[in-house]
C-alpha cells in the first residue's frame, strides 16, 4: 500500500513522465519554486555537501549517502560491504526481507554516467529518495535536496 501511495504522490507531483534525470530536475524545480518563490536553481557543490554530509542513525555512527552507495558515486556496493546498519542491507522496492533468508542487495552506481538506468524510472526515484530520506534524515527530502543532489551527480563523469 505505502508503494502505491508513493507512486501516486509521485504521478500528482508531476513527474509521472520523467525518463530523464533532467526530466526529474524540472519537476523539482518546479516543485522547489512552488515552495519557494526565491528559489534561484540547483547547485552541484550543495549536492556533493549532501551526498557526504553526516546524520547519526539510531544511537550508530554518523553515516551519509556515501555510506550505503560509496564514496565514488561511479562504483556500486554490495550490501554489508559499508558502515550501514542492517535494515538497509535486505530492502527492495516491495519492502524490508527478512534478513536472515533474502539475498545480500546489490547497490549499482549512483551516477548516471556509471549506471545509464539511474533517475529513469519514475517510481524508483521516489520510493528510493523516500527510503533514504527517511532512514539518514528522519524525514522526506526537498525538492531541493534532490534536484541538488542529481545536479551533482551529473557532473561525475
Amino acid at each position: 500500500m505505502r508503494i502505491v501511495l508513493l507512486i501516486a504522490g509521485f504521478f500528482y507531483a508531476g513527474l509521472g513522465s520523467a525518463t530523464e534525470p533532467e526530466d526529474f530536475l524540472a519537476a523539482y524545480a518546479e516543485q522547489a519554486k512552488q515552495a519557494d518563490g526565491g528559489f534561484k536553481g540547483f547547485s552541484a557543490e550543495r549536492g556533493r555537501a549532501f551526498y557526504f554530509g553526516k546524520h547519526k542513525i539510531d544511537g550508530a555512527a554518523e553515516l551519509s549517502c556515501a555510506s550505503c552507495h560509496h564514496a565514488d558515486p561511479r562504483k556500486g556496493t554490495i550490501a554489508h560491504q559499508g558502515q550501514f546498519p542492517c535494515r538497509a542491507c535486505h530492502i527492495t522496492l516491495h519492502g524490508p526481507s527478512d534478513k536472515r533468508s533474502a539475498p545480500l542487495r546489490e547497490i549499482p552506481p549512483l551516477a548516471p554516467s556509471a549506471n545509464p538506468d539511474r533517475f529513469t524510472r519514475e517510481g524508483n526515484v521516489e520510493a528510493w529518495f523516500g527510503w533514504n530520506c527517511k532512514l539518514l534524515l528522519k524525514r522526506e527530502c526537498t525538492a531541493v535536496e534532490k534536484g541538488d543532489l542529481i545536479t551533482w551527480l551529473l557532473t561525475i563523469k
